[in-house]
């Protein structure tokens, strides 16, 4: 959430070096809840910085096909997103297609999930009207009525 939300006020006050860290959600994701686990992960970066200009002497043309492979092992899981349904189809597209073309995660990020409040904005409202009773459901009965 911290990522996320620094990526929204970063974009809207305008500073580029906001990024954002899929890593973070995959490492909660893997069990890594506490601070063990940030620790560990800060413990390894000061180690790779004694390897930088070991790193550094790779040549740019070398890293490409890894970086293909990684895009290979993303690509597996847009298989899940239901294409029938437009709602999430067009947020998915625009998500995948951003990042390439703006050379950005947050960018694509940003146009998904804006993509997505706005198609999803209309049905949130109606359901939260519905809710507070400002006006009746599609079928006259809310939630939680027991009579005919």
């Amino acid at each position: 959430m911290s990522d996320a939300s620094s990526i929204v006020v970063g974009s809207l006050l305008g500073t580029s070096p906001v990024t954002v860290f899929i890593e973070s959600s995959t490492g909660i994701r893997e069990g890594g809840r506490t601070g063990i686990t940030a620790l560990t992960v800060a413990a390894y970066f000061m180690l790779a910085f004694f390897f930088t200009p070991l790193l550094a002497s790779i040549p740019a043309w070398a890293v490409g096909p890894p970086l293909i492979l990684v895009g290979v092992f993303m690509m597996s899981s847009v298989t899940e997103v239901e294409w029938k349904d437009m709602k999430q189809a067009i947020p998915a597209f625009l998500t995948l297609i951003l990042m390439p073309l703006t050379y950005s995660i947050a960018y694509g990020l940003i146009g998904g999930i804006g993509t997505y409040i706005v198609l999803n904005l209309w049905d949130w409202a109606e359901e939260f009207l519905i809710k507070y009773d400002v006006i009746k459901g599609s079928n006259g009965i809310k939630e939680g009525d027991t009579h005919l």
